[in-house]
Order: structure tokens, then C-alpha cells, then sequence
């Protein structure tokens, strides 16, 4: 038969489980605002029964209950939701480098506008059909050579804006590289953490929501594979450290248990403007964008070294077409000086010497023939046929389809990403009016089980003090 005291313990079991369902939900609604933190639920279930089968124990009719106990905290997380969020997480980080790029070269290129490239074109093409006229004068000549400087300074302008653009995603590849280093270590300090804990039976819920967090952010600048090695504690596995690994290039380590891998960066190439060309090496093997295949890493290097080297191609091969086609036409003397857009200028400085023939002082065929070379067809620029307002029309063009395309694929996995992310937090996310609902239970239960202690205590009260006392 139980002792009487027994129901004191159950009780008191019963006041510190509820007191801990209690402190667990104060720590969840603390964390509402916390970033990455996954609700936690106290688990409870009753604690051995009265008495257990033994061959020596009294026999009774069924076991006592002898109260409950919080078997565990739980962190509410679904790991397939966490490797769907992180498979598309780094499609964001590759789209939105590639349509930051694409953005600022629009800008670079202000088209379309009444101020652009194509503007300043046709202002330079008028400025020779007006001089072609019988009755161009000496500001007329003097308009031809201010209209061609635009030209060059446009040139000049744009080529220099794109160089520093790349040159800007030369330093963010710099500055991920820093980034990245940073998370691999932090992400093997928690490893260690985690696995000088777990054995000693207990489960670091705050941790693991550190460790994942950084992986998140990991997976968006890399396309990752996770690991998560159990640890066993008394015959039950529980997650441990985590080895994390490259999918491409396949096999690269960026984290393995407690050692991280060694991040530095390495120069290949040079940029347009003559720059080392940086890239990030993981543990020897250089990122770049002939093996990796997603992330924002991805997205800097491949806009970097093909987006934005393509458009200053573009720009200096119109710039060459311009300086040859034109000096060939004004062949009295070289209309532009320079090489390529970079240093493409006006030669003529004597508005007397625009189109003028010094065997023919009064012929305009100069001036028309350079005209003409608006509406020609046949111009070669960069190795193809074309013209003049074609190429940049065509050029202009594909810069509005490759930002639009680039916009909308990021658009689909922001998309993508943030239907995850809703149904990852409507599993792992702080909701306060469930929280609130809990408390309000876990109170009641603290309450009925205090009351309890007090109905208890007036047994024993009756049984130690007013029991054999007769005849008083």
C-alpha cells in the first residue's frame, strides 16, 4: 500500500513540470523577434508507475501513478521544409547579383531616354548632314566638333562607369570571401559546442537555431549539401555536428565537425581597367563561375567576368567602328583621335578643317560621305555586319531583355523561397495567441496542482496531529 507522503511528490512532480511548460513559453514569446529562433514545446509524459513487477513487490489491483515529468524540450523544426528553403535560397542569391548588375548598366547607359547613347548619336550624325550643306559656316563646323566630343565623352563616361562596375563586384567578391570565412568558423565553433553538450544528456534547442541561421545564410551565397552526424546518448540518437560540402564544384568541404575550411582569395586575370581579378578559394579549389553552377558567389563572378566585360566589349567595339569608319570618310585628316572607348577624342581642333578638301575647298562630298555612314549597312563592329544605330539599338535591346529576364527569375524564387518560408514558420514560427493559450493552460495546471499540495498537507495534518489522541 502507498504511503500517504506519495501524493506530495506527484504533486510536487506536477508543480515542476507545469513550472517548466511555463518557462518554456515565456522563452518562446521572449524570442518572438528573434531571427532563425524555432519554437520549443516542454514534452511531458507520467513518470514510472507504483510499484514496477518485481517477484518480491506486494501484489495490488494495477499500478499507482506516480505523477509526470518534461522528457524532453523539443525545437519544432521540420528538416525536408529547411533543405526545400535552402535549395532555392541560392537561386535568390544568383539573381539578385545578376539583376543588381544588369539594373546599374542601365542606369550606366540611360537608355531609354532623350539623354542617352542613341541621343547623343543622332545629334552627331545632324551636326554632319547640317554641315554638308552649301551653307555651313564656321559655327557650323564649330557644331560638328562639340557634338562629336559629346560623343567621345559619352563614350568615355559609359566605359569608365562599367569598368568601375566591375571593378565594385571585384570588391564584393572580396568582401564574401570575408563573409564566408566568418560563417564556416562560427558554424564550426557551434559544432563544438554542440557536441560538448549533447553527451552530457542535454539538448542545446538555442544552438541549433544559431547553427542553422548561419546555414541559411550560407546557402544563399553556395549551392550546399548538409549533414547532420547524430551523436548516440543512452541508446537515442541526437543531432550533433553538422559536415557541410560543396554540391558544385562536387566534394569541396566547407565544414567538416569542428574544422572549417580554409577560405582565401587568389587572383586569375586581369579586369578591364587592369585590376587583379579576385576570386574566393575554398580549401584550394578556386570558385569560379566554370564550376559552380548557383549562389550569389555565382552570381558576382559570373556578372562580373561575362554581364558587365560583355557591355564594355560592346561599348569599345563601337567605339573602334566609330574612330575608323569616320577617320577613313574624313580623309583630309583624322576626325577622332583615341584607340577605343576609353580614350576616343576629337583630333580637329580648327572648325575650318571639318570636312574640308584642300583640293576642293567648296565640296561638301566629305561631309555627306560621313553622313551617310547613319543609313550604311556594311559597318563592321566587332565582328559584325551592321550599323551604326543598329548595333546600339540591338545592344540596348538585349540589355532591357536580360534585366527583365533577370528581374522576373528573381521575382520566381523570392517566390519560391518565401512559400517555403511561410510553411516552415507555420510549423517552427512563435504564434503569441498560442503561446498566450498555453500559458493560460500550463497556469491552471500549476494552480490545480498547488492545490493539491494544500489538500494533501490537511491529510497528513489530520493524521499526524489528530490521530491517537483519546481521551482528551
Amino acid at each position: 500500500m502507498r504511503s500517504t507522503f506519495g501524493g506530495l511528490e506527484i504533486a510536487k512532480r506536477g508543480l515542476f513540470a507545469q513550472q517548466a511548460a511555463l518557462n518554456v513559453t515565456g522563452h518562446n514569446i521572449a524570442n518572438t523577434n528573434t531571427e532563425g529562433y524555432t519554437r520549443q514545446r516542454a514534452n511531458m509524459e507520467a513518470s514510472m508507475p507504483f510499484p514496477y513487477p518485481s517477484l518480491t513487490n506486494e501484489r495490488q489491483a494495477g499500478q499507482m501513478g506516480t505523477g509526470v515529468i518534461v522528457s524532453s524540450i523539443q525545437r519544432l523544426r521540420d528538416r525536408f521544409l529547411d533543405a526545400q528553403f535552402r535549395s532555392q535560397y541560392k537561386n535568390v542569391g544568383q539573381y539578385e547579383a545578376r539583376t543588381n548588375a544588369l539594373e546599374q548598366i542601365e542606369v550606366i547607359m540611360n537608355e531609354p531616354s532623350d539623354k542617352g547613347l542613341r541621343y547623343v548619336m543622332d545629334e552627331f550624325w545632324n551636326s554632319w548632314q547640317k554641315v554638308s550643306q552649301p551653307s555651313a559656316d564656321y559655327s557650323t563646323r564649330e557644331y560638328v566638333i562639340q557634338k562629336g566630343k559629346a560623343l567621345a565623352e559619352t563614350l568615355n563616361f559609359i566605359d569608365r562607369e562599367l569598368k568601375q562596375l566591375q571593378k565594385d563586384f571585384n570588391s564584393q567578391v572580396e568582401i564574401k570571401a570575408e563573409q564566408l570565412e566568418t560563417i564556416v568558423k562560427q558554424i564550426a565553433d557551434l559544432n563544438q559546442q554542440i557536441s560538448d553538450i549533447v553527451p552530457h544528456g542535454y539538448i542545446p534547442n538555442d544552438l541549433y537555431d544559431k547553427r542553422d541561421v548561419l546555414i541559411d545564410k550560407l546557402s544563399k551565397m553556395l549551392d550546399i549539401e548538409v549533414e547532420t552526424v547524430p551523436i548516440d546518448v543512452d541508446g537515442k540518437k541526437v543531432d550533433g555536428p553538422v559536415n557541410i560540402t560543396l554540391k558544385n564544384p562536387s566534394g569541396v568541404q566547407l565544414v567538416t565537425g569542428n574544422t572549417p575550411a580554409s577560405i582565401t582569395l587568389v587572383d586569375s586575370g586581369k579586369l578591364a581597367n587592369g585590376d587583379d581579378r579576385r576570386f574566393i578559394s575554398v580549401g584550394g579549389t578556386q570558385l569560379d563561375s566554370g564550376n559552380l553552377k548557383a549562389g550569389e558567389i555565382y552570381g558576382l563572378v559570373d556578372s562580373r567576368d561575362t554581364v558587365i566585360h560583355n557591355y564594355i566589349t560592346k561599348i569599345n567595339d563601337l567605339a573602334k567602328a566609330f574612330i575608323k569608319e569616320v577617320n577613313e570618310k574624313h580623309s583630309s585628316e583624322n576626325f577622332f583621335s583615341g584607340a577605343d572607348a576609353s580614350n576616343i577624342g576629337v583630333a580637329i581642333t580648327d572648325p575650318n578643317k571639318v570636312a574640308y578638301d584642300p583640293a576642293n575647298p567648296g565640296d561638301n562630298s566629305i561631309a555627306l560621305a560621313v553622313y551617310a555612314l547613319k543609313q550604311s549597312t556594311s559597318i563592321s563592329i566587332g565582328g559584325t555586319t551592321t550599323s551604326f544605330d543598329g548595333f546600339t539599338r540591338a545592344m540596348i535591346a538585349t540589355l532591357g531583355v536580360e534585366t527583365e529576364e533577370a528581374q522576373r527569375m528573381k521575382e520566381n524564387a523570392e517566390s519560391l523561397v518565401m512559400e517555403v518560408e511561410n510553411r516552415r514558420q507555420s510549423i517552427s514560427g512563435v504564434s503569441l495567441d498560442e503561446e498566450m493559450s498555453n500559458m493560460i493552460k500550463f497556469q491552471h495546471a500549476y494552480n490545480a496542482a498547488a492545490r493539491t499540495i494544500t489538500a494533501v498537507d490537511e491529510m497528513l495534518d489530520k493524521i499526524i496531529n489528530g490521530m491517537g489522541i483519546v481521551g482528551r
